[in-house]
Parts: structure tokens; C-alpha cells; sequence
């Protein structure tokens, strides 16, 4: 905390000395180069400046993505405040987001992602070619009314650099600690100038990984290959057609999986463990500009291919060796295909309008084919003959115990959306929203187990022979927003609004009895009042946000005594407040610091579940507070230097409050010297080297590492 405490009290210093009295001292005090940029974004499905848009977003631009060295989403999460992502194996993403988190048995993300238009609200394969980008907006808080279903935390745009009548391009190498390397090529320009256009990028990712493994000289090793494409055709000035598709293909080994929730870079992970997962995301965006009205239609395709393998011997070899059972593995795993269409009209007033009535009306509808083949467990071993019959006393037998559980889930989506923003006076504006959303989902369960004592097949936990079952289920919520603004001066921005958010309700897949097959919606009620300031000729920037969220039938897992698994449940409600900050500061040309803090409060009100009450406790993954602090320069002689610190308070990992981690702090760093066309740089990430946990679960004992510290160069060139 001291270096964040440093750090804070760098920069505020350094905003007095940098203050108005040295702006009448210096000429060029009023020069570009002493102000922040204007940012654009279309948060709002509409381009408008970011400091004049009443909602709480956190902006990453191509340049700032470039500088702080982020290539993936799990980078651009770790500095949004109130933010928590772990990753756990087969792929799966926990989160938390203003106190909204990922419940593991509804497959859902509290956030949801949007590649160049295309949703991912999975909480599997939260991945994105971070190749070529515009920028990268996060939307934190509630957008329900706009975007719909599942975006109850927040929503991520990742939007791709559109190719223009100039061609340009980079080339990229990367080299660093446990053998990481990267290479990356992106070009783009005009096949016929102001006609036609192409962009195309690709990137190789591969590393020994960091964790140590008795039986292997390589670690958690990781490999990924990523390919982006984009064709635009404008016929006329009023016409913008683009289509998109990215390819992503992911091969890892064994997981960073350990025992306990201590800290260790020993895996106990079986070298044999593996994760293959294949992406692909197409998109087709029109817009035609009818002069006074734009029309705009997005249409996706995404298909998610995983299938993963692991040995979760630990767990149940401990579980089951009291009993005298001695397993020979735990293997369990997943395999399954996620197609995804969706279909969205919008008709909306021009983005150039700056005065009167501005308007957006739209309609969207969706389909999701979600099959899981396989969902498997199986558990080979030798059983003592005296747990058969005293007769066999001394002698051993084979055994065998499996289940698999496949099933396949259809998802319809359908929803009509509007919104409109009311000049009341000359600084006063109100804007009221609301969004229709109609689910509906049908699943077919398949339920298969068994288990062979000495080549004899018995039921699995009493459950006698397969079960197979079917349920079909429909959800329907009414989403309104409300939002005042009032402009008091040109750099000055106060406002609050409130809105309604959901994630619809769904079906337990891995239940082996058919009864409690359904979960509820979970619902929220939303409250946000903010400020977005820019001081001294918008040379310093300061944003505030105060929220609380009530959440009702929180979707949570739960033990099933009945079925003897875990399954999504509704688990009573929740209270949520919390306060953001935002600071951007111009210090001197070239010299630009950055600050974040978010705080939470987040309390059960009702939960009760297998006789414990957890009322009044925290929720898990949601840590107390975030902050983050960057240092930067840039010299026109080509020295680059950043810095930053990244601090994550405390948080729990379970319901009970029983198992938490304490505050984490990350140090990184990034120097290079820039000769255009060409680049180097040496980076480091987590230089203080600080060994933590990234996911933990009580229930089977696993924890996940974080990535300990990481040094490596890059080369650069740029055309």
C-alpha cells in the first residue's frame, strides 16, 4: 500500500506544480500538447464524447493498449476499478463486477463481451484478438435497457481500427521469462481508394509456463494462434459496410492448479491434462445515413468448440482412501459446441445532432444452440475384497466408477428497445429507456453413471439406471432506465439515473435426478448519481461515481443432497454500494499520470442454505476495494518509460466468509527508446514477484496461481 500511497501523493503534487499560475507563466501553456485528448465513444450505440456521457466508462485506446502492453482481456480487467476476473481450469472465467459476480452453474458472464458486435456472455472463452484495435470500451455498471439480458455488471466493446484510404501496418516480436513468445502482423489499407478496404492481422502466443511439475520439464504450457480480418465498402459517403471474422484456436497442458490456498508454484496438476478450444466470430455491421435518420443492422455468427481433460486425483483420492479405495486417476472433462446468431436493427437520430430531441429505436433477436457431448467423470481402482464380503479379506479387485452427463440447450432471445434524450432547458437533459426481453430456453438431459465392483455393474448413488429428461421455460422482464444530466459548464457534468438489469433464469445440466431442474431469473434495481470534470484547460480530468444495486434471487450455486452435485439456485438477496474514481492528469508534455480507486459494499440479506445462514456476510470474489496508479513519459526524442502499480484489496472466496486473500499489490514497469519506423522495449510484470492466488475453491481444495514475475523484451516496427 505504501507505494500506492507514494504514488497518489506523486501525483497530486505534481498537479499543483503543473497548475493554473504556471499556465501564465509559460506561452505554450494553451498548446494541444498540454491537454488530454478528446475521447469518442459509442457506449450508448451512439458516437458521443466520453466526459459528456452520463454513465460510468473506462476508455482504452489503441495508443494506451500499445503503451501499457495489454494484450489480452485479462490485462484490460485488471485495471478496471471494482473489477475481479479468475480463471479457472477447462477454460471457465469467474468475475466480478460492482458486486455482480459469475455463478458457475449458469454458464453465464455478469459481463458481457462484444467483438466488433458480436456477444460472448459465457463465462467460458472470455477471449479476444487483441490485434489492430480502435479501442476498447468498458461499460461498468448495469446496461440492460441498451444491450440486454446478462449485462447486469457491465458491458466490454472491443472495437477494431477500420481501414482507411492509407495503408499501414506493424510487425511485433516479443521474447520473455519461461520461454513466453510472441509475434504479431497486422496491415491494412484500400483495394480500390474510398471504395473498398482490407485489414488483416494475425499473432502466435506460446510459453513453458511457470509452474513447476515433477514429471515434466515444461510447465502449464500454453500455446495460441489468432488470425482477424476485416472487409469495409463504402459505395457513397452515406454508406458503411464492414465484415468481420476472427479465428482464435487455443492448445494448452496441464493447468496452474495446486493444493490448499496457499501460494506454490508446484502444480499437482497430471502432465496429461489438456485444453483445446477453437473460436470463430463473424459479424456484418451496415450503416445508411438517411439524412435525419440512421439506419444500422448487426449480424453475428460465434461457434465455441471446447474440449478439456484433467486428473482431479488429489481431491478424490483423499476423498475416497479412508474407505481403503485407491483410484488410479480421476480423469473428468468437457466437451462441447456453442453456435450462436443474433440479428439487431437500430434506426437512431444522427450522431451529429447537438441540439433538440436525440433518438434510438431498435430490434433484436438471437439463437443459441449450446451442446455439451460429453461432461464426464471417470474413476479407475483397486478396492480391498473385505468391503465386498469378509471372504475376500486381504485381496483386492478392480473397480470402476463414471458418470457423464450430456445434454443440449436451445435459447431463443427476442427484444424491442428505445431510448431517447429530452433537452428540458439549455444545460438540463433527461433520458428514459426501456427494453423489452423475452427468453426462452428448452434443454434435454442425459443423466449416465455407474459403477464396477469385481466386473459387477451396480447403479451409481442409488440412482437406478440412466435418466433422461426435458425442460422448456420462458422468461420476460421489462427494463427501464431513467437518467438526468445537467451540464453546469463546458467542462463540468453532474448526473444520476436508475435502471432495472436481469439475467434470465435457465436449467441445471448436470443434475441426475430431474428435480430442482430450474433456477430463476435474477433480477436487480440499480442507482447511480456521478460527476465528469476536466480542470485547468482539460489538462487534468476527475470523474466520480456513486452506485448501490438491490439484487433479488441471486443465482448461486448450492449442494443438492437429493442428486449429490452442485446446482445453480436462487439464493434470496443482496445489497451492493460503492464509489469509483477516475483522474487523468497532463503534467507536462509528454508527461501524463493516471488514477483509479473503486470501493465496495456488498452484503447477503437473505441467504440461507443447509442450515447455515449467511446473512450479513460479504460476497465472495468481490474485492473491498481496487486501485491503480500509472506513470508515464514520452519524449519527442523517442525515451518511453511507464510505470505502474495495481492494488487489489481483500475478498473472500466463499459464502461463508471462511477463506479469503489478502491484498494483493502488482508492480509493472515498460522502457523503450522509439526510431520510427522501429521500436524496443524491456517490460516486467509483477516485479516484486509476489506469489498469489487467482481463483480458490473450498469445496475440492483447489487453488489456481497467478503469474508470478515476468521480464521480456519487444521489437517493434511500424509502417
Amino acid at each position: 500500500m505504501s507505494l500506492l500511497r507514494k504514488g497518489t501523493l506523486s501525483l497530486f503534487l505534481s498537479l499543483l506544480l503543473a497548475s493554473p499560475s504556471l499556465a501564465a507563466e509559460d506561452p505554450a501553456a494553451s498548446d494541444d500538447v498540454y491537454q488530454l485528448p478528446t475521447v469518442t465513444v459509442t457506449a450508448d450505440k451512439r458516437a458521443t464524447d466520453v466526459q459528456k456521457t452520463p454513465s460510468s466508462i473506462t476508455v482504452m485506446s489503441r495508443t494506451k493498449l500499445e503503451d501499457a502492453n495489454i494484450d489480452t482481456i485479462e490485462k484490460v480487467l485488471q485495471r478496471i476499478p471494482n473489477m475481479n476476473f479468475s480463471q479457472f481450469t477447462g477454460g471457465a472465467n469467474f468475475m466480478s463486477m460492482r458486486g455482480i459476480t459469475t455463478s458457475a452453474g449458469t454458464s453465464t458472464s455478469p459481463l458481457v463481451m462484444y467483438l466488433d458486435g458480436v456477444p460472448v456472455d459465457t463465462f467460458f472463452n472470455l477471449d479476444a484478438p487483441l490485434m489492430d484495435i480502435e479501442r476498447i470500451e468498458v461499460l461498468r455498471g448495469p446496461q440492460s435497457a441498451i444491450y440486454g439480458k446478462n449485462a447486469m455488471g457491465g458491458v466490454i466493446n472491443v472495437i477494431s481500427r477500420k481501414p482507411t484510404n492509407e495503408w499501414h501496418g506493424t510487425l511485433q516480436a516479443d521474447y520473455g521469462s519461461f520461454n513466453t513468445q510472441r509475434y504479431a502482423a497486422a496491415i491494412s489499407g484500400p483495394l480500390i481508394e474510398d471504395k473498398l478496404y482490407l485489414a488483416l492481422s494475425g499473432s502466435h502466443y506460446s510459453t513453458d509456463g511457470y509452474m513447476n511439475h515433477d514429471d515434466t520439464w515444461y510447465g502449464n504450457q500454453e500455446r495460441t494462434e489468432r488470425f482477424k480480418g476485416m472487409l469495409r465498402f463504402t459505395p457513397t459517403e452515406d454508406i458503411d459496410i464492414s465484415f468481420h471474422l476472427n479465428y482464435t484456436a487455443r492448445r494448452d497442458g496441464y493447468s496452474n492448479l495446486i493444493w490448499g490456498d496457499e501460494p506454490t508454484l508446484d502444480s499437482i496438476a497430471n502432465k496429461d491434462d489438456y485444453l483445446h478450444s477453437d473460436i470463430w466470430n463473424m459479424a456484418l455491421q451496415m450503416s445508411f445515413d438517411f439524412d435525419p435518420v440512421t439506419f444500422e443492422s448487426i449480424t453475428t455468427y460465434r461457434t465455441e468448440n471446447l474440449d478439456y481433460g484433467i486428473d482431479m486425483l488429489a481431491t478424490y483420492g483423499a476423498a475416497y482412501s479412508p474407505y481403503g479405495l485407491n483410484l488410479d486417476c480421476a480423469n473428468t472433462g468437457r466437451n462441447n459446441t456453442r453456435k450462436e446468431f443474433t440479428q439487431e436493427f437500430r434506426l437512431r437520430s444522427p450522431d451529429d445532432k447537438k441540439d433538440g430531441i436525440k433518438w434510438l429505436l431498435g430490434v433484436f433477436g438471437g439463437y443459441t444452440d449450446m451442446n455439451i457431448r460429453e461432461s464426464y467423470s471417470d474413476m479407475p481402482g483397486t478396492l480391498p475384497g473385505d468391503l465386498l464380503d469378509q471372504a475376500w479379506a486381504g485381496m483386492t479387485f478392480p473397480f470402476r466408477m463414471w458418470t457423464n452427463q450430456p445434454s443440449r440447450e436451445y435459447t431463443q432471445d427476442y427484444a424491442a428497445f428505445g431510448e431517447i434524450t429530452i433537452p428540458l432547458f439549455d444545460k438540463l437533459n433527461i433520458t428514459l429507456g426501456l427494453r423489452a426481453q423475452q427468453t426462452h430456453k428448452k434443454i434435454d438431459v442425459n443423466y449416465m453413471g455407474g459403477e464396477t465392483y469385481a466386473g459387477m455393474d451396480v447403479p451409481l448413488l442409488g440412482v437406478a439406471g440412466d435418466m433422461h429428461g426435458t425442460k422448456s421455460d420462458s422468461w420476460f422482464e421489462l427494463l427501464p432506465k431513467f437518467n438526468i444530466s445537467y451540464q453546469l459548464t463546458d467542462d463540468i457534468m453532474f448526473y444520476g439515473g436508475v435502471n432495472r438489469s436481469f439475467i434470465p433464469g435457465g436449467f441445471n445440466n448436470a443434475t441426475r435426478t430431474g428435480i430442482d431442474m430450474t433456477y430463476d431469473a435474477q433480477t436487480a434495481w440499480n442507482y447511480e448519481i456521478g460527476a465528469k470534470t476536466e480542470w485547468f484547460d482539460k489538462r487534468f480530468l476527475l470523474n466520480l461515481a456513486l452506485f448501490h444495486s438491490a439484487v433479488n434471487d441471486l443465482q448461486l450455486m448450492k449442494y443438492d443432497i437429493g442428486s449429490m452435485s452442485y446446482l445453480s439456485d436462487n439464493a434470496g438477496s443482496a445489497r451492493i454500494y460503492g464509489v469509483e474514481v477516475d483522474a487523468m492528469a497532463r503534467l507536462l508534455p509528454g508527461l501524463d499520470a493516471e488514477f483509479s480507486f473503486g470501493y465496495l459494499w456488498t452484503r447477503f440479506d437473505d441467504y440461507t442454505h443447509m442450515g447455515n445462514d449467511y446473512s450479513g456476510n460479504k460476497i465472495p470474489y468481490t474485492p473491498d476495494y481496487t486501485a491503480s496508479f500509472a506513470l508515464q513519459y514520452r519524449h519527442e526524442k523517442g525515451f518511453f518509460a511507464r510505470g505502474e502499480v495495481l492494488h487489489y484489496g481483500q475478498l473472500y472466496w466463499s459464502e461463508a466468509n471462511d477463506y479469503k486473500r489478502d491484498p494483493v499489490t502488482l508492480l509493472n514497469a515498460r522502457v523503450g527508446y522509439e526510431f520510427e519506423p522501429f521500436a524496443v522495449y524491456v517490460y516486467g510484470n509483477n516485479l516484486t514477484d509476489a506469489k498469489y492466488l487467482n481463483y480458490y475453491t473450498a469445496t475440492s481444495n483447489y487453488g489456481m496461481m497467478a503469474r508470478p514475475r515476468e521480464i521480456g523484451v519487444q521489437l517493434k516496427y511500424t509502417f
